[in-house]
């Protein structure tokens, strides 16, 4: 029986050498695309609230409306905007009210913008690591008031923890969740 030699590109033909560039095109292709797709882990931690806010706003001048006053209640169902209009007139609604601003009412309408900036615009969705706007404030007084609130209404707030994986050089994302 005859021992088994290996190839040797010394004296082959053109369709051997295309064979090997090939080969080496596809190893360098794979080591590149395994360099690349390392998966990287990060985990956040959202919040949400379990309380509630009553939020007062008042018609500073004509469709200009800022936050006067916060108060936490107990319970979210008890959420409330008081919207105060220049003309005198006060209007109440609930949280479910303010998220779906009622197209019919323009009034509503302008108020719920200034409400994203206060606590009740974590109440509407927004993420809740985002500090209070300054702007949204009728004075000082109003924000500070709300601002020192906002550590008390955070650290009852549920917390969840979230993992996020990223792969490869897109953007696909999955997410696993813990907490409560």
């Amino acid at each position: 029986m005859k021992p088994f030699k290996f190839p040797t590109l010394k004296n082959t033909g053109k369709c051997a050498r295309q064979s090997c560039i090939f080969l080496t095109t596809l190893i360098l292709l794979f080591a590149f695309v395994s360099c690349g797709d390392s998966s990287t882990q990060t985990t956040e931690e959202i919040l949400s609230p379990t309380q509630g806010i009553v939020t007062k706003v008042k018609e500073m001048q004509e469709e200009l409306f800022k936050i006067t006053d916060e108060e936490i209640v107990n319970r979210k169902e008890d959420s409330r905007i008081i919207a105060s209009y220049l003309d005198g007139k006060i209007d109440t609604f609930t949280l479910d009210e303010a998220r779906l601003v009622d197209a019919d009412n323009p009034r509503r309408n302008r108020v719920s913008g200034v409400l994203l900036g206060g606590m009740m615009g974590y109440m509407m969705g927004r993420n809740m690591s985002q500090p209070l706007s300054r702007s949204a404030y009728a004075n000082d007084a109003a924000y500070n008031k709300s601002n020192s609130a906002n550590s008390k209404f955070r650290s009852t707030a549920s917390r969840k923890t979230v993992s996020k994986a990223k792969t490869g050089f897109g953007s696909s994302k999955s997410t696993k969740s813990s907490g409560g």
